[in-house]
């Protein structure tokens, strides 16, 4: 089988890659000419060069069965115009690229945001949603982009499957689990408060399990699944573990209204220095401060989707591949 896959050079692409060919499919990825190819290393991934900014750009290559469209800047710092280029627009963008296709795939897989049905609650699930996240550009752009998805399903144009992941983690996250890593090596603290709070921590390894599921399994086009884990840790367990794995336990605790303090002043520089990127927000710590998490109860059933929850194995892994870079010159 053929799949195409937007963003495979990048956190969440280059693990879908190795899944799909550990599994014997063929594999084409979509990159820009001046993307970093760092993760697809050894990979035989079938490049194809473009940019989803411009439907002219790239070609689907033909007799594809299978897309899956994971590009999208991850960012919740980002701006309005940025959030929707890179986000809604490519999704547009991508559409109608299918839609022009002489022989479209037997199903399409978008990789939205659990963020879609809000963030600050327990079990949410679009009968139960949380505190809207739609503050933040990024969840705005992947709302739109959804909507827009689900519309060409509904005219009967796009065999469409999307799925919402929580807080991805795993090897090749430079986004999120390097800095974090990055920030511990460097002193600073990553427990806030007491850390009992869960959140919808979803291992890389299982969203593509999901992916898989939501690209072969019939009857499923129309519909949204949320993905986490199916037992989910605090973020002190969380960050304990990653601490531990470098050697950094940590002895002070940051009180909330600290870090809280803290964001307000950093969101202060920002507004006197634009290109000033915060490393502490209003949203990231109100995030690790109360509990999020996500009902998967519709992805088990109608997906068969069977979650591995083994986090501190997962743990190890990653601290594996970032010390690895760090060893490699890849992560300063």
């Amino acid at each position: 089988m053929k799949v195409f896959i937007t963003g495979s050079n990048g956190f969440v692409g280059s693990n879908l890659c190795r899944h799909f060919l550990a599994r014997g499919w063929e594999v084409h990825g979509l990159v820009r000419t001046t993307s970093d190819l760092h993760f697809l290393e050894g990979l035989e991934v079938r490049l194809v060069f473009g940019d989803l900014g411009s439907a002219g750009s790239f070609a689907v290559p033909e007799g594809v069965d299978y897309i899956i469209h994971a590009a999208a800047i991850t960012s919740d710092t980002a701006d309005d115009a940025t959030c929707r280029r890179n986000i809604f627009l490519s999704a547009v963008n991508l559409a109608a690229k299918i839609e022009g296709m002489t022989l479209p795939p037997k199903r399409l897989v978008v990789i939205s945001t659990a963020l879609a049905l809000g963030f600050a609650a327990a079990d949410i699930s679009e009968a139960n949603p949380g505190r809207p996240a739609d503050f933040l550009p990024y969840t705005r752009s992947k709302i739109e982009a959804e909507r827009h998805f689900l519309s060409r399903w509904r005219e009967g144009r796009l065999p469409v499957v999307v799925l919402r992941p929580g807080d991805i983690f795993g090897p090749c996250d430079r986004v999120t689990s390097a800095r974090i890593l990055r920030s511990r090596e460097r002193g600073v603290p990553l427990v806030v408060g007491r850390g009992r709070n869960r959140f919808g921590y979803c291992y890389v390894g299982n969203l593509s399990q999901a992916v898989e599921l939501a690209l072969l399994r019939e009857g499923v086009e129309g519909n949204a699944y949320t993905v986490t884990n199916g037992e989910v840790p605090t973020w002190r367990a969380f960050f304990t573990a990653l601490q531990n794995g470098l050697g950094r336990a940590q002895r002070v605790f940051v009180p909330e209204w600290t870090a809280f303090a803290l964001a307000g002043v950093m969101a202060g520089i920002k507004r006197i220095r634009p290109r000033y990127e915060p490393t502490l927000t209003y949203y990231r710590v109100k995030r690790v401060v109360t509990e999020t998490t996500y009902d998967i109860s519709r992805t088990v059933a109608d997906l068969g989707y069977r979650p591995d929850d083994d986090w501190e194995r997962q743990v190890e892994e990653i601290l594996d591949w970032y010390l690895r870079e760090r060893r490699n010159g890849s992560i300063e």
